[in-house]
């Protein structure tokens, strides 16, 4: 392969990890499938030009940098690799040339997962792939971006056998961004886990990330969902033109509205994505012997997801009633630093929703007695609680403060 992920520490200073130039960060299925649907509910705004766009944005600037001295074939062989060791599925792009390519695949993590999760879709839902074919023709043919077009016509989640993919030189079907800033840490002292097997749960996991590659499918299975590792402004870059859409049909009322809609996709994330860390056999075997109280489940959760590459969680405050928690360089705020400047209001909706996803896992359901509750039903049950916990966005870096922090109260 041209790519290997092990070429690419991961900063434990920082609990990032960067890739040709993009910071990259674990998701799983349930919450990249609720967040785009969330977005293409809204059906009176026009969200493909922005689900194409922020992909293209974000994989144009990696393989640019990952391209840089390569030869036509051998760039074409790094689009690959990636796009597979990322978990995205696979695709062959040895017919694409000059003039652009007609590109097939029945290997695709969008339109699997939204099959599996939703059922049959009546359009294309793999706008992530049409991004990235963008990219990959605009780095290796040296085209500009602004004069692709870029377009699915079949889709598995259609119940088509097979994805269909056209990308060409023509009039452009989605959003082109301006240059983004370098990213900038903010370096304050981190209070850190309180819990004295924090670090060891850490250490247990740091490695994995070189180990959650794409498998021979191009996905990557692993606790009970399907992990992806986007590149962090892509998927935030989904959030944030959201917001600006919303806002643009809603006036201010726009931010509060999608910014529920987008704390409801963390809470799909919390849910699937905690909730299968917790029940399976990694976190049988290497964290499950730590653990007396809720409380130290919830502590190990957060220790082993600073290995995610989405900043350094811990609690602040603890118990069933209330918790409050702060995430230190945390993957929002970074990202609209980098991407949109400083925000008049939080950002922090991925993590806020997470976090009230875990709490609800752990004090109102039986999860921590070896109940498997991580199924559909289940997340529907929790959403219709009467106990269900409220979410309270306190701090946001993007708003000039030093760390992210949520309460998450009863």
């Amino acid at each position: 392969m041209m790519f290997n992920i092990n070429d690419y520490p991961y900063d434990e200073k920082h609990n990032y990890l960067e890739i040709g130039g993009e910071a990259m960060i674990f998701h799983c299925h349930h919450y990249l499938t609720n967040l785009q649907r969330t977005i293409l509910d809204a059906d009176y705004i026009d969200s493909s030009k922005f689900l194409i766009g922020s992909a293209a944005d974000a994989v144009y600037n990696q393989l640019t940098n990952l391209c840089d001295g390569l030869d036509v074939d051998s760039s074409k062989q790094m689009a690959q690799d990636i796009y597979k060791v990322f978990g995205y599925g696979l695709i062959d792009l040895s017919s694409m040339n000059e003039n652009g390519c007609v590109l097939k695949t029945t290997k695709s993590f969008f339109s699997r997962t939204w099959y599996q999760k939703f059922g049959k879709s009546s359009n294309p839902v793999d706008y992530y792939t049409a991004g990235f074919l963008a990219a990959c023709f605009a780095v290796i043919y040296k085209k500009d971006l602004k004069d692709i077009k870029s377009i699915q016509t079949t889709c598995l989640s259609c119940e088509d056998e097979i994805n269909t993919f056209e990308v060409s030189i023509g009039e452009r079907n989605f959003d082109v961004y301006p240059p983004k800033k370098p990213v900038e840490f903010v370096d304050v002292p981190k209070v850190k886990i309180d819990w004295e097997h924090a670090d060891t749960i850490t250490n247990a996991f740091l490695g994995a990330h070189a180990t959650m590659v794409g498998n021979e499918e191009g996905l990557i299975p692993a606790f009970g969902v399907y992990l992806v590792r986007n590149q962090s402004d892509y998927v935030n870059r989904l959030q944030f033109e959201f917001v600006k859409e919303m806002t643009n049909v809603a006036g201010e009322y726009g931010v509060t509205l999608a910014g529920e809609l987008l704390i409801e996709a963390g809470h799909a994330c919390g849910f699937f994505t905690y909730g299968g860390i917790m029940t399976s056999k990694e976190w049988e075997g290497a964290v499950k012997p730590y653990l007396k109280t809720k409380e130290d489940w919830i502590k190990a959760l957060a220790a082993l997801v600073n290995t995610m590459g989405w900043g350094y969680h811990t609690a602040v405050e603890l118990s069933e009633q209330k918790a409050v928690f702060r995430n230190y360089n945390d993957f929002e705020d970074l990202s609209h630093l980098r991407m949109y400047g400083k925000s008049s209001y939080p950002v922090n909706w991925a993590n806020s929703g997470g976090f009230t996803g875990l709490m609800q896992l752990i004090y109102n359901t039986d999860l921590v007695n070896g109940n498997r509750i991580d199924t559909e039903e289940g997340f529907r049950a929790m959403r219709r609680s009467k106990t269900k916990y409220k979410t309270k966005m306190l701090k946001s870096i993007a708003c000039g403060d030093d760390y992210l922090e949520v309460e998450i109260y009863s």
